[in-house]
């Protein structure tokens, strides 16, 4: 049975969808961004007994999609400045809906010729972008896919055995290196890769938040001393929590040392190594023997697009490359280049036309100058707070990520931390409900922060003069002010 409508009833729906996209993105700067449900409201919206009958797409659109659209929170928002999201694009959308249309599998060179080599050429302009030399690698789900996979071909290449054959256990034990800012998803790579949590050195690092070199080089001695197995360090170009960016030239110069490969997670701060205003930050990516990073973080490209960039593009082959005899004859007459080969995932989606559009819609220059409108405007927001009585920021404004608190005009309560926390605590809950604009929270130095950040070409100076302005109004409506 054909699950097909009519073309012309398709045509229809097809229309109906991009008169609730234009709908949605019309206004968009005074649309809550968080709806402000339950997750019980939320729930009863779409939770029902198994459908055993269809309905007509029409209708489906009218109920079930409305529901889904009023529900979301709008990262698309300029007033969305929690995590390190992208608010996508036009030719994204565009780029994802054709996608779908094309439902092509970007495993095998024949299932995708466009597909796959669109790929290759999206990995040399992501690597030109950034400066990095290599122009090998693979487009993944996301940062911790990309880190999982740089780290994987770390391990395969640089233990002292072979992993795939024998594992780990018949050889020393491996240790990874970075700093205790890293992401979480390097920790969970670690444990996926049978490293070993305990085995993943965390070291300290200095008011700045980069990672402190002379404890690193520190550790690796002592490891080396005691028997363990050096491997790799695990740098940071713009961390999640602050946007501070380690050494990296001096980092690179440790790995030559003591013959260890060197890894960036630049999953977020990947593009601003392409800017004029802060290249400077990034010296020292060029000599990494693999770099993760997330079109779809400050590239604008819509969730889901990762990439992983390596040096080598055998280290990505000798790790991944498994043909059962089903994939094995075309590629052994044509020798084409194959992408699952060089990933862990064998079906995959086409992601690079959206980031491909992307790039062809607005050009490099384009997403340097939307990049350095980001940093700029959260330069801005820094000043704001230095200049205010009520506001304290916790971190230095490294890249796009700003770091600070609410402290009321009260000089007493200023000093009392136990307060603050609680209070902050209090305003992070406040403007979840008010959906008005969307930040996260995080601890800095043991105090209760709230951190925004910005890769969104949408947001301006007015936006981050009306966010001050809703958190500072929130701030002195809390009860905990009240209760005083």
């Amino acid at each position: 049975m054909s699950l097909d409508v009519d073309v012309e009833e398709f045509r229809k729906s097809l229309y109906k969808a991009s008169d609730l996209i234009v709908e949605l993105y019309s206004d968009i700067e005074n649309k809550k961004v968080f709806c402000g449900k339950s997750e019980n409201e939320v729930r009863e919206l779409f939770e029902e007994e198994l459908p055993i009958n269809g309905i007509n797409l029409d209708k489906l659109l009218e109920t079930t999609i409305k529901d889904v659209f009023s529900t979301a929170t709008l990262n698309t928002s300029p007033n969305y400045m929690a995590y390190v999201s992208s608010a996508g694009t036009y030719a994204g959308i565009v780029a994802e809906l054709l996608c779908s249309a094309l439902n092509q599998n970007c495993s095998k060179w024949h299932c995708s010729p466009a597909g796959s080599e669109i790929e290759r050429v999206i990995i040399e302009w992501i690597a030109k972008f950034i400066g990095y030399p290599s122009t090998f690698g693979s487009l993944v789900s996301g940062g911790t896919a990309a880190n999982m996979s740089c780290l994987a071909a770390c391990r395969k290449i640089k233990a002292p055995l072979d992993v795939s054959k024998d594992g780990l256990k018949a050889g020393p034990q491996l240790t990874f290196y970075t700093s205790t800012e890293a992401h979480s998803c390097v920790e969970k790579s670690i444990d996926s890769l049978g490293i070993g949590k305990k085995n993943l050195r965390k070291i300290s690092v200095k008011e700045d938040f980069t990672i402190d070199v002379k404890k690193l080089e520190e550790q690796i001695i002592l490891d080396r001393n005691q028997g363990y197995y050096p491997v790799c360090i695990i740098a940071n170009a713009g961390t999640v929590n602050t946007g501070a960016v380690d050494p990296l030239d001096i980092i690179a110069e440790v790995c030559k040392k003591y013959n260890l490969w060197f890894h960036i997670d630049a999953a977020y701060g990947g593009p601003a190594a392409g800017t004029k205003l802060v290249k400077h930050l990034f010296k020292g990516i060029e000599k990494a023997d693999s770099v993760a990073l997330d079109p779809h973080k400050w590239f604008y490209v819509p969730i889901e697009a990762g990439c992983a960039l390596v040096k080598d593009i055998q280290s990505l082959k000798a790790t991944f490359s498994i043909l059962p005899d089903y994939l094995k004859l075309d590629t052994e007459k044509f020798h084409r280049f194959e992408f699952m080969e060089h990933t862990f995932q064998l079906s995959r989606s086409f992601r690079a036309l959206k980031i491909y559009m992307t790039f062809k819609a607005y050009g490099a220059e384009g997403l340097r100058k939307s990049i350095e409108e980001n940093i700029l405007i959260m330069k801005y927001l820094e000043e704001l707070i230095k200049q205010s009585d009520d506001f304290e920021l916790l971190a230095p404004v490294t890249l796009s990520t700003v770091c600070f608190r609410y402290k009321t005009n009260d000089k007493n309560l200023q000093k009392n931390e136990s307060y603050l926390s609680m209070l902050n605590k209090e305003i992070l809950d406040m403007v979840e409900k008010d959906g008005r604009i969307f930040v996260a929270g995080t601890i800095i130095n043991g105090k209760t922060a709230i951190r925004v950040c910005c890769v969104n070409h949408r947001a301006k100076k007015q936006h981050i003069d009306k966010l001050i302005s809703i958190l500072r109004e929130i701030g002195r409506n809390a009860t905990l002010v009240k209760s005083i």
